[in-house]
């Protein structure tokens, strides 16, 4: 379905900073999560590793669920900067995640499942989306779940709902916040962390040709999606988006990136300035993705690894690296990636950053089973 939407609220929590533009001015200082590890004992667990670099602190300590806390924040504000005056009626809301409030619900059950009759009935996806309905004031709130292409689904879910007319307004909540010894091992037996003996060495490097694995993280974006015409000064507009599932892990192909670069071509109508890739780090992805977004588009736009300085927001990721491209083409500045030594062929890879000029931003977004997302942004 053809139609742009405009984006006129954004918010965005992570390990770098609790809002859109404070996380970006850390990125363009070239800051990342790998910093932490100089603070860190050589002795240290994958779940508390993972926690000490990637953790955030609007996660620590929270009486709720961490992903309840990181969403909330994200969602406040993305709406406030829509709606300044205030929402003139509960917003349709849509909710991604890959885990959604599992760590409080896994603690919880554990302790007395006899007394959280709730949490265990709704699930931890319906249990954020109740949560945030309640703790917001929002209208109908629905989950959606793909892996780590759930936020592209999200978004293209909403750009759908709004193109055809079904609702003038949607909020979109990405969050992970699940650095919990399930899954932090369950990934680590995978074998696409990054090392973590010794501590120093779980570093992630996507698009460099020495990559070993991704970092994890907490994290949380949201984004007010509206009809066009309707706010008087939208950030940007999110001018395309695709979504579609092939029968292998396009996370660990065997038969390359087709359905990728046929979304992307679906999607990528006018001049691209620059590229976020999906780019996990790990070592059967990123030169392998590179060289498919290659083939397709005819100008070699930048490409930027977002997941190099903030480790892998899973599901979240692709509305993570949406709000860095809003930031970045207002900017006119892909931030640094100064964990890259040897860039991978396919698109121009800078590790010291780069100025881009007008374009859309090209988002992509891939899940273990499959789940291919690809979305263009355009800044106004």
């Amino acid at each position: 379905m053809k139609g742009a939407v405009a984006i006129t609220g954004l918010g965005l929590v992570t390990p770098l900073g609790v809002t859109p533009w404070s996380t970006f001015a850390a990125l363009l200082d070239g800051r990342t999560t790998a910093d932490r590890l100089d603070e860190i004992d050589e002795t240290i667990d994958a779940t508390t590793l993972a926690q000490a670099t990637g953790g955030c602190g609007r996660a620590r300590f929270s009486p709720v669920d961490p992903a309840i806390e990181i969403a909330e924040r994200a969602a406040r504000d993305a709406l406030f900067e829509a709606f300044p005056e205030g929402a003139p009626e509960p917003v349709r809301t849509i909710v991604a995640s890959s885990k959604g409030a599992v760590v409080a619900l896994i603690n919880a059950l554990s302790r007395a499942p006899h007394e959280h009759h709730e949490p265990a009935a709704l699930g931890p996806h319906g249990w954020l989306c109740d949560q945030l309905r309640r703790r917001l004031n929002l209208g109908a709130t629905t989950s959606v779940v793909a892996a780590c292409a759930t936020a592209a689904a999200a978004l293209h879910q909403a750009r759908m709902e709004i193109v055809s007319g079904e609702h003038e307004t949607v909020l979109v909540v990405a969050v992970e916040a699940a650095l919990h010894p399930i899954f932090v091992e369950s990934y680590r037996r995978l074998g696409v962390l990054a090392p973590i003996d010794p501590p120093a060495l779980h570093r992630a490097r996507p698009l460099d040709a020495e990559r070993c694995g991704f970092t994890l993280n907490e994290t949380g974006a949201a984004v007010v999606l509206q009809r066009e015409g309707v706010h008087p000064r939208p950030q940007a507009a999110l001018t395309g988006s695709a979504l579609a599932a092939q029968a292998e892990d396009i996370v660990r192909p065997t038969g390359g990136f087709r359905v990728l670069q046929r979304l992307i071509r679906e999607v990528a109508a006018g001049p691209i300035a620059a590229v976020h890739p999906h780019a996990p780090g790990t070592d059967a992805n990123d030169a392998a993705e590179l060289a498919a977004i290659g083939e397709v588009l005819d100008a070699g736009a930048p490409a930027y690894a977002l997941k190099g300085a903030i480790g892998h927001s899973l599901g979240a990721s692709a509305l993570v690296s949406s709000v860095i491209a809003v930031i970045a083409g207002r900017a006119g500045r892909l931030p640094p990636m100064p964990w890259i030594r040897k860039p991978v062929d396919g698109l121009p890879v800078s590790p010291g950053g780069t100025a881009i000029e007008g374009g859309e931003h090209l988002v992509l977004a891939a899940g273990f089973g499959g789940h291919v997302g690809a979305l263009t942004i355009s800044v106004r």
